[in-house]
């Protein structure tokens, strides 16, 4: 009887499942592009959610469809940002992929490309409370944020036509320092 109290407590106190990992496409990203069920089955411990923002949408309107596909709901844009980009300020309705998610219940995200971006968007209108519907959002719902392969400084082919000046150059190594070997 004891071995069972013991292993019941054992089995009790094991840690919590890792907060689920939210995947966030990049530009002209379509469908499962994360291959989502193969990452499952390569750590049955951690949820995947793969997201679908629009694939041509700014980066405000992605965040906010990432949000609502999460907790699920009608995707609500904001009046003053609808009537300042000239669109709907309602869009798709969604079921919640994470209904709980919360400060007490946070997620990864892990954004690709534009997503990445999209993902640092996400973070700040959840710490502005940009959400009517969710009005105690904030940055404490994302445990972690990571991007991979993200303009976070911006787009080079904005640089390349010139729409906005080129961030400065890094500094070149010296050719007599150890770093020079790398460069």
């Amino acid at each position: 009887m004891r071995a069972t109290a013991a292993s019941t407590a054992a089995a009790d106190a094991s840690p919590p499942p890792p907060p689920p990992t939210v995947l966030i496409p990049g530009f002209l990203s379509m469908g499962d592009c994360w291959s989502s069920g193969e990452l499952a089955a390569r750590d049955g411990a951690r949820a995947f959610l793969p997201t679908h923002p629009g694939p041509l949408s700014s980066h405000h309107d992605r965040a906010v469809e990432v949000f609502y596909q999460l907790v699920g709901g009608t995707a609500d844009y904001g009046a003053a940002h609808a009537a300042e980009c000239g669109h709907a300020r309602y869009g798709r309705t969604y079921g919640g992929l994470y209904p709980e998610w919360s400060a007490r219940r946070p997620v990864d995200l892990l954004g690709h490309s534009i997503g990445g971006v999209t993902a640092r968007v996400l973070l700040d209108l959840l710490r502005r409370r940009a959400f009517a519907s969710h009005p105690q959002t904030s940055a404490a719902w994302v445990r972690s944020l990571a991007a991979l392969s993200s303009p976070l400084n911006g787009d080079p082919v904005t640089f390349a036509l010139g729409a906005c000046p080129p961030p400065p150059a890094a500094p070149t190594a010296r050719t007599s320092s150890p770093s020079s070997t790398c460069a």
